[in-house]
């Protein structure tokens, strides 16, 4: 079974506040007697599901064409927390318990019940021991069902760095509304953006 984990973009999308809004513009129609029809895209590199690239916390960092496939591609937990806003070492322990640690952990939470059409800044994040804790471990990739690893209105970023620190590879605003928990084959791979800080990504789940 296949699982599609990704947002849907849209006009209607919501992006944080003051980022460019998605807009998907008609340039050929072929009701107007074009050849075929052409649409041109303008939108944020963290619109809808994305991954986070080094460079969009770095300067330093790679750019989103330089992730290698092989983080963006394979096995996957996922896991649920009804928990918040911070999620917290305890709660990723409690939640991995009597299981192998995993290379790439997607988190679910109330997050995914929600629209992606409207803007809220009370969704969960990480707290940054548990980013720490969670990199020291062996992680590869964090997925997140919410728009940052870090809260809205954080100016440091510190669990976005903290994972830097580990080289664990973000994905955000997934949507693991109707996924059960368990393990699965993660796909998830951005546009190739030269040196992009990030790029929409369409994510899948495959039953494994």
């Amino acid at each position: 079974m296949i699982y599609d984990i990704t947002r849907p973009l849209s006009p209607r999308t919501a992006v944080f506040p003051g980022d460019v809004p998605v807009q998907i513009a008609p340039t050929m129609r072929m009701q107007n007697g074009d050849p075929c029809n052409v649409t041109a895209l303008t939108l944020s590199a963290h619109a809808g599901t994305h991954v986070d690239a080094p460079r969009h916390y770095s300067d330093e960092g790679c750019g989103v064409d330089a992730i290698p496939l092989d983080v963006l591609i394979g096995p996957a937990r996922v896991i649920s927390l009804t928990v918040g806003p911070a999620i917290t070492i305890a709660d990723l322990q409690r939640a991995l318990s009597g299981v192998p640690f995993p290379s790439r952990l997607l988190v679910h939470t109330l997050a995914s019940e929600q629209s992606g059409d409207a803007w809220s800044s009370d969704f969960p994040n990480f707290a940054p021991e548990a980013a720490e804790w969670l990199g020291a471990n062996g992680l590869r990739l964090i997925g997140t069902d919410a728009p940052s690893v870090d809260p809205a209105d954080s100016k440091d970023l510190p669990a976005h760095k903290a994972f830097l620190r580990y080289g664990v590879f973000i994905l955000e605003n997934i949507c693991l509304r109707d996924v059960p928990d368990g393990d699965y084959q993660l796909i998830a791979l951005p546009l190739r953006l030269v040196g992009g800080d990030a790029a929409p990504a369409r994510a899948v789940l495959v039953t494994r």
